[in-house]
């Protein structure tokens, strides 16, 4: 397979932190240019990697040397980022979620096919040695059926909010928080229907967003999720699954730092508990490796926008059955 050549479009600091090293520890993937309407951090960031820099995206996008496109902006402006990087013929690889619309996400991954280009939407964790052994746990018939699942994530305020608190951008805790949530148990029963049972979410007074939410789902085999997000809380990060025979509990399974080892706890039919060490590893870098061998995989190319529309297409029904921000 050949070097892709990348355009990080974005220079927050996510993405400078995170993004842009990860993508330069691969060796067949090469930055080949920055974009962001600051000159300062594209002059900046085009020195330190030896790469071109755009304050234009126009530039960019018209530069025949970039192969695709790592979006990297708000929520609220990936939609019209991604429109513009497919037609110019780029591939797309987005930051999540996709969008906050789901005829925004439809039309993107038609318009992905249409011109056989690859659209991705970046939940790091998938790619995680951490998640993949809460998937072996639920597929290894050893412990049965998986009878629930809790899944909570929260953080703290940040100190500058950015687009978290704009409407406009899809600030809020449901887009930018609960989308990791839903992402992960849907991830866990590939296969299944899910219906949405109970859902809300919530925003504080003098909020223009919503800062909290929780919703309940049952899978078609009859597992449940209850699913609890915040934002402006004290940091959680988990899942806990409850099967016939065992249970498996991990924090950290979403943001996590680089080279984190989980740690697992397990507990045996009579609740005698038990802890295990599992696999370090930089998930940023395990989602490019697996976005590189992905590039020339039509059949995994289309996977991955059959759970673009599945994520999209849940975090739809959320919205419908809670009627949107409920004031607290």
């Amino acid at each position: 397979m050949k070097k892709i050549n990348i355009a990080v479009w974005g220079l927050g600091r996510h993405s400078t932190s995170r993004i842009i090293p990860a993508l330069s520890c691969i060796e067949e993937l090469s930055i080949v240019g920055v974009c962001s309407r600051n000159p300062q951090s594209v002059a900046k960031y085009a020195l330190e990697f030896g790469c071109a820099g755009w304050t234009d995206s126009s530039e960019m996008l018209n530069d025949e040397e970039v192969d695709v496109v790592y979006i990297a902006t708000p929520i609220g402006v990936h939609a019209e980022q991604a429109e513009q990087a497919l037609k110019a013929g780029k591939h797309v690889w987005s930051e999540k979620p996709l969008t906050c619309n789901y005829e925004d996400t439809k039309f993107l991954v038609n318009l992905a096919k249409q011109n056989k280009k690859m659209l991705t939407e970046g939940f790091m964790f998938l790619h995680h040695p951490q998640f993949k052994k809460i998937q072996d746990f639920i597929q290894d018939k050893k412990y049965g059926q998986v009878h629930s699942i809790i899944c909570r994530f929260g953080i703290p305020n940040m100190e500058k909010s950015g687009f978290r608190n704009d409407p406009k951008l899809c600030g809020g805790a449901f887009w930018d928080v609960a989308s990791y949530t839903v992402s992960a148990v849907l991830e866990l029963f590939p296969d299944e229907n899910v219906d949405v049972l109970f859902a809300e979410l919530i925003g504080r007074k003098n909020y223009k967003v919503d800062t909290e939410g929780r919703v309940l789902l049952r899978f078609s085999q009859g597992t449940t999720a209850y699913l609890e997000w915040a934002t402006g809380v004290a940091y959680k990060n988990e899942i806990d699954l409850w099967s016939d025979k065992n249970s498996i509990f991990t924090k950290k399974i979403f943001s996590k730092p680089e080279n984190y080892q989980p740690i697992y706890r397990i507990d045996d039919t009579k609740g005698n508990e038990s802890l295990i060490n599992g696999l370090k590893s930089e998930q940023f870098i395990e989602m490019f490796r697996d976005y590189y061998f992905m590039y020339d995989s039509p059949l995994n190319i289309n996977k991955e926008s059959e759970k673009i529309m599945r994520r999209a297409k849940v975090m739809d029904k959320i919205v419908n059955f809670s009627g949107y921000i409920k004031k607290a």
